[in-house]
């Protein structure tokens, strides 16, 4: 009988220490599950913020492609007027475009979203590895462009405005086109015709200068805009999928 006894509460306590070990794991299970739903829904949260950041880049960008397509149309004028014959090579017409291929654009890039991705390792665990690797190569994108403003920007404030400044009549451009037109008034070097610039090779090459940078600025930027399309339908794929 003591044997029997024995042996049943020997049986009790196995069961017992059963109980509390299933019991122990049905918690971790329930506690992994919720960490993975939180982790879900808080990567499901940084991929939508990622979106709308890239939504808005994708705006930036074709903002920035219209304006350079403006200035490479600009320089194509200015080069066309080259072979035109003087009587057909107005003022108006040479002012206007100069006004316009005088400006070095910026892209604005808003990075914050994906910054804090890269610095919490969240664009690590993102799926599928083609979105991944999107938005891995995306800063190497923008350093292009970069490097492309900066000579862009160097061609414009140097040779191209020093060679302007002594050789080209800013004012009356000025009260033609800018912001303050016909507020400035017109030179009073009445004699002063911008049109003899189309006589100087000099500036015909600055011309063809900014033509070729304004051309490799609109490749890279198609290049952006092409990824951040590329980036945009993989998340929208991601978020409906989920």
């Amino acid at each position: 009988m003591e044997q029997n006894n024995a042996r049943k509460y020997l049986l009790y306590a196995l069961g017992e220490i059963l109980l509390v070990v299933i019991g122990i794991l049905i918690a971790l299970q329930i506690d992994t599950w919720n960490e993975t739903k939180k982790q879900q829904q808080a990567s499901r949260d940084f991929i939508t913020r990622l979106q709308k950041e890239v939504q808005k880049n994708i705006g930036y960008a074709e903002e920035e492609i219209k304006m350079e397509q403006s200035q490479i149309h600009a320089a194509e004028a200015i080069l066309r007027l080259f072979n035109t014959p003087e009587n057909g090579r107005t003022r108006t017409a040479l002012d206007s475009m100069i006004y316009i291929i005088l400006s070095n654009n910026t892209l604005e890039i808003v990075s914050g979203t994906l910054n804090e991705g890269f610095n919490t390792g969240n664009i690590a665990i993102i799926t599928p590895d083609s979105l991944r690797s999107a938005l891995y190569n995306l800063p190497s994108i923008i350093e292009e462009i970069r490097k492309q403003e900066e000579i862009d920007r160097e061609d414009v404030n140097g040779h191209f405005t020093n060679f302007l400044y002594g050789n080209y009549n800013y004012r009356n451009m000025d009260n033609r086109f800018s912001p303050y037109k016909g507020i400035i008034g017109p030179t009073r070097f009445k004699s002063y015709d911008n049109r003899k610039l189309l006589d100087s090779q000099t500036f015909e090459n600055l011309v063809d200068n900014r033509y070729w940078n304004c051309m490799e600025q609109l490749r890279h930027l198609r290049e952006i805009q092409t990824a951040l399309l590329g980036i945009e339908a993989m998340i929208e794929t991601v978020l409906a999928g989920e």
